[in-house]
């Protein structure tokens, strides 16, 4: 147990960047823990962090012993789930990042649904569409929209974001309907433009099973897109959203569908992304559960497909 306790605090160290901040999370005397990766360092016999008046960092050597000890925490803690889970309760923290616009819209409304029904949970949520390391900052599972090429993370996939073009009855009323595709290029145009890259989004479009993209000219672009839903109710001109963003304003009839006979079939994948574990833990599971019910839910109300 002392020879764990000596890696835990050693890992506690390197992530910590100094030993007064590391005895500060684990609630003991800075003393100690220097005293604890001193004496790791002796059996090891090499140097495992670089001191300086204001930092700690990891030597080369350090570097790989870090990811070994980093393993054999998590083939532990997994060890311990494989153990308690036919019998686990929910309980502690969850931490859980959430892709903004749909997590806003869908998500979060539910939530507090799911915090009644598991109690001893704590929920920590953020909502952002930026890419992230999950275990860098300590992320539990995020929902997002679109493929991840991250490996090392797993994907329970739930549901499929269709695109729709649609407008304002009032401005159909004004200039009126497209019937085609090219006859948005004759039409005032609203479009997304990606934060990271102030490039829009090509327009998609499908005929006789032919994909169809079209580069609209967009007279008014924004980076937030319940701002262009907001406009375009307005009567700003025609967009192409995700049908999650446009829904709930076509039911209601502030929105109007159009070029439906040119609907894309593609669409984006709606998934829930963990790091990946042997045995999942009773708190992401149970997360697991409540996003699968919900995209069923939001797929009865043709929401999402």
């Amino acid at each position: 147990m002392d020879k764990l306790k000596s890696l835990m605090i050693f890992l506690r160290s390197a992530q910590a960047g100094s030993f007064s901040e590391a005895a500060r999370q684990l609630g003991i005397a800075p003393s100690a823990v220097s005293r604890a990766v001193l004496r790791l360092e002796d059996e090891l016999g090499v140097r495992l962090l670089q001191r300086t008046t204001r930092s700690l960092t990891l030597t080369e050597d350090g570097s790989r012993f870090y990811e070994r000890c980093q393993q054999i925490l998590n083939d532990l803690e997994e060890a311990e789930l494989e153990v308690k889970q036919s019998q686990s309760t929910p309980i502690g923290p969850l931490r859980l990042d959430l892709s903004f616009t749909f997590g806003k819209l869908h998500i979060a409304p539910a939530l507090l649904q799911f915090a009644a029904q598991y109690p001893q949970l704590k929920l920590n949520v953020s909502f952002n569409d930026r890419l992230i390391d999950l275990i860098e900052e300590g992320i539990d599972a995020t929902v997002r929209i679109g493929l991840s090429s991250d490996s090392s993370l797993s994907m329970h996939h739930l549901a499929t974001a269709r695109y729709i073009t649609c407008a304002s009855p009032q401005y159909l009323a004004q200039y009126g309907t497209p019937t085609v595709p090219t006859e948005l290029l004759q039409h005032r145009c609203v479009n997304f433009i990606f934060p990271q890259t102030r490039q829009e989004p090509i327009w998609k479009f499908e005929q006789d099973g032919k994909a169809i993209d079209l580069a609209v000219d967009s007279y008014l672009r924004f980076d937030n897109s319940e701002v262009i839903l907001e406009a375009v109710m307005q009567g700003a001109g025609v967009v192409q959203l995700p049908k999650f963003i446009a829904a709930k304003a076509i039911a209601r009839g502030d929105l109007q569908a159009v070029l439906q006979a040119y609907a894309p079939q593609i669409g984006l994948p709606i998934a829930v992304l963990y790091p990946q574990r042997r045995y999942l833990s009773a708190r992401v599971r149970v997360f697991v559960e409540f996003m699968r019910a919900l995209t069923t839910a939001l797929k009865q109300v043709d929401v999402v497909d």
